[in-house]
């Protein structure tokens, strides 16, 4: 797979900008963050937040990645396209909480923090849509001779294997 260490790269350098961006809400959500939700004082550190998105990017990377390699063209073709959906309903509700609650106050930059977030996960899925896997041929000579007509049946007909001699 050609380009994996460069869709890694982008994202580290995605996650921290989104880090960066996320640390810079606004006094009251600091305020609030520091008063009423203390758990959320990961959101107040840049490099803690950046951290744990290049860790969500790193973990949705590898589930493409194994749905790629281990599905057939069309159902991981579909399997990526629903977590790209899943991407853009993520959006969407972000959008929905930045515009109908408190989160508001919480200036364009923290907002635009989320929107890159969920921007890097739709160029993963797309990344995993467009990359080809190139399966190599099963090469006749090199199967084990096991494989051949008949060495089966009598392999079967040998019954089960004696097992080893007890140690001293």
């Amino acid at each position: 797979m050609k380009g994996i260490g460069t869709l890694i790269a982008v994202q580290a350098l995605l996650a921290t900008v989104s880090g960066v961006l996320i640390s810079q809400m606004s006094f009251v959500g600091k305020m609030g963050i520091s008063v009423l939700y203390s758990q959320y004082n990961v959101f107040k550190i840049w490099w803690k937040i950046a951290l744990l998105l290049f860790a969500i990017q790193l973990a949705l990377i590898f589930v493409l990645w194994l749905v790629k390699v281990r599905l057939s063209g069309r159902m991981a073709f579909i399997t990526i396209l629903l977590f790209l959906i899943a991407g853009l309903i993520g959006s969407y509700f972000t959008y929905l909480d930045f515009t109908t609650t408190t989160h508001r106050l919480m200036k364009a930059r923290f907002h635009s923090g989320g929107y890159l977030f969920w921007g890097a996960w739709g160029l993963s899925c797309i990344y995993f849509i467009m990359m080809r896997i190139v399966r190599k041929p099963i090469d006749q000579q090199a199967m084990p001779a096991a494989t051949e007509p008949g060495a089966i049946n009598a392999a079967i007909s040998q019954g089960p294997p004696t097992p080893p001699p007890p140690l001293p």
